[in-house]
């Protein structure tokens, strides 16, 4: 909470609120349905890609169970950043009577795979739809143009993946020795190991993939339509004409929304309307009165729909599990 003051305060600290209300005025609101069509489709391919990550025949849940359970996790990080992640696999462990460790390893799979997605898209757009480094160091501050910056990452991504498994194996070696002692610890040890023994078996989930390029499809729909829930907001300000904003525009503006996102505040609160006003800012010489504005409706409207979807597909999954027990399903 406290990063999401600090974030909202840097945000609104140069704009008084009713000029916000004056920049919205002539916003067309029809644009909203279609951003909340696009929206649930997201998180609707999410819940379906998530799917294809359970391969025990008898402990695969129904779509209506996944949906709701995506949506139970993006309500819960409203009040708790993160916690969402943990509270979607436990909802749906639950149901279908899986472990929790074991499927929030494939969230961790999930975040993986998003991670390696937006890194993906922040070279598309650096290379493709930014053609002035400068543009780019004076939005996130480094320098793209230094070979020496691309050494660095590559460095610190090889430390980090060579100290993951080391440290992995390290402590995979420690869990064995402890566990094959007897008493209390040993037993407690025993525990451990089986729990992250499950939790790998859900991070390794890919390996047992039987339709890849499906699961390619459904990571590329889920982008694609964060980049439409980004586009339609262009023509509710009608920034499309007034600074001729495009699609490409919409692309470059999803990878900086998905950085501000990834900071943990509440439902990207604060974080989001930073990057997004800065970023129209310093790359379209949008005002930040305007910035903020859109900022503000377009988090705004997800939150609304997290919060009206989310207690609607609660319910629903309820009344259909209820169903499918009486059925003896």
């Amino acid at each position: 909470m406290a990063i999401a003051a600090l974030f909202l305060w840097l945000s609104f600290r140069n704009v008084a609120f009713d000029e916000i209300l004056e920049a919205s005025k002539n916003m067309s609101w029809g644009w909203v349905f279609p951003f909340a069509i696009t929206l649930i489709f997201a998180h609707f391919i999410r819940a379906e890609r998530w799917r294809m990550l359970f391969h025990d025949e008898d402990k695969i849940p129904h779509r209506s169970t996944l949906f709701s359970g995506v949506m139970f996790g993006y309500l819960t990080n409203i009040a708790l950043p993160r916690v969402g992640e943990v509270a979607r696999p436990v909802y749906v462990a639950k149901i279908i009577g899986e472990s929790n460790s074991k499927l929030i390893g494939t969230i961790v799979l999930e975040r993986i795979i998003d991670v390696v997605s937006m890194l993906t898209i922040m070279v598309f757009v650096g290379v493709f739809l930014i053609s002035d480094p400068e543009i780019l160091h004076n939005l996130f501050g480094i320098d793209f143009s230094d070979p020496a910056v691309y050494k660095t990452f590559l460095i610190w991504g090889a430390a980090a993946t060579i100290g993951f498994i080391l440290g992995s194996w390290i402590l995979y070696r420690m869990v064995k020795t402890l566990s094959s002692g007897e008493g209390r610890v040993a037993g407690f040890i025993e525990k451990i190991r089986i729990t992250a023994k499950s939790f790998f078996e859900g991070v390794m989930s890919i390996r047992k993939l039987k339709n890849w390029p499906l699961f390619v499809l459904y990571t590329a729909l889920i982008w694609a339509a964060y980049v439409l829930m980004m586009y339609f907001p262009l023509w509710m300000f009608d920034l499309h004409t007034i600074y001729d904003l495009s699609i490409a525009d919409a692309v470059v503006l999803t990878m900086v929304s998905a950085v501000g996102i990834s900071i943990p505040t509440p439902g990207g609160t604060g974080s989001y309307h930073l990057f997004i006003t800065y970023s129209l800012f310093v790359l379209y010489a949008i005002p930040e009165v305007t910035g903020l504005a859109f900022a503000t409706i377009t988090h705004a409207a997800t939150i609304l729909m997290v919060l009206i979807i989310s207690p609607i597909m609660l319910a629903v999954e309820k009344y259909l599990s209820l169903k499918r027990e009486a059925q003896g399903k």
